[in-house]
């Protein structure tokens, strides 16, 4: 595993046509070479940004590295995971079981409050899960509403104005899981993280996003609070004008003793319709017996 980021990215800087996708759709958000990005400071939730000045279309989906771009103000941007299937076989710490998660309607609504901050708030519509121990042959069925998970995004710079090579732009986003999902379908107990994303703009019009997260989540049994620790990277570009296809690596690991970290290696493309709409698709592949064996997902996200 440890040769295929670097040859993901080779391939990503060698081919393809360069631009993001929603500059190519959308070249009335661009800002002339050379020229500053217009004081966007004044707008608000009730004092909306006008259309001529948003930013491109940013989605914090289908990879689990998010941007560092908030939501323009007076503006919303819905993110749907239409359908997601993930199957774990879980081999670890002497464990021997399969699940199965079908999930249905995944939502995200961003709402832009001020020009640099967001509030977001999301939930999984409806969630079943088939479970089944190999060792013990017992096998259950669970499913219904998911947890729900609000919070925002503050950027701290690099909203604006962030298009040339080497550019940066950084964020940070709290986000609080409260247990509203049916019982076994989560925890059953209030969940923070904090997420700190990162984008850098490469030569070759190659994009890489860094996210670190860290996070006071539930142990594996469910009986006390540990701290976990999130990290990922992400490389994208543009093909053919519409389509962004990404690359990322994720992990995580956790202060609770014995319990193997996770990783996945994680696959997608996001196609760009129009200027406000988006539709996206991605897989993600466990790199050890700790984490999920493969999920995928497809969704669409619309900006208003």
């Amino acid at each position: 595993m440890k040769w295929m980021l670097p040859m993901l990215i080779a391939a990503l800087v060698g081919a393809g046509s360069p631009g993001f996708a929603a500059d190519q759709v959308a070249p009335e958000s661009e800002t002339p070479a050379g020229a500053a990005p217009p004081d966007k400071g004044g707008y608000t939730l009730w004092n909306p940004t006008p259309r001529d000045q948003m930013r491109d279309m940013d989605t914090d989906r289908p990879n689990k590295t998010n941007t560092p771009h908030t939501i323009d103000a007076g503006h919303f941007q819905l993110e749907t995971g239409l359908a997601d299937y993930l199957y774990f076989r879980n081999q670890s710490n002497g464990a021997d079981a399969q699940s199965q998660t079908w999930s249905v309607g995944q939502v995200n609504l961003r709402v832009g409050v001020l020009n640099k901050l967001e509030v977001n708030a999301g939930v999984t519509s409806y969630i079943f899960q088939r479970f089944h121990d190999n060792l013990t042959g017992q096998t259950s069925r669970q499913s219904g509403l998911g947890d729900t998970i609000v919070g925002g995004k503050l950027n701290l710079w690099g909203n604006d104005g962030a298009d040339g090579t080497w550019a940066t732009a950084l964020a940070i986003q709290p986000q609080v899981k409260l247990p509203t999902a049916h019982r076994d379908l989560g925890t059953g107990h209030t969940e923070v993280v904090v997420g700190v994303p990162f984008s850098l703009n490469l030569p070759g019009d190659v994009h890489l996003g860094l996210q670190t997260t860290p996070g006071w989540v539930r142990n594996s049994d469910n009986t006390g609070y540990v701290t976990s620790w999130q990290n990922s990277l992400t490389v994208d570009r543009v093909f053919f004008s519409h389509w962004d296809v990404y690359a990322e690596f994720w992990s995580q690991v956790t202060t609770e003793r014995h319990r193997e970290g996770q990783g996945t290696v994680d696959l997608g493309v996001i196609y760009q319709m129009t200027r406000n709409l988006s539709w996206d698709m991605g897989v993600n592949l466990g790199i050890n017996k700790a984490s999920p064996t493969v999920e995928w997902t497809v969704g669409v996200s619309l900006r208003y």
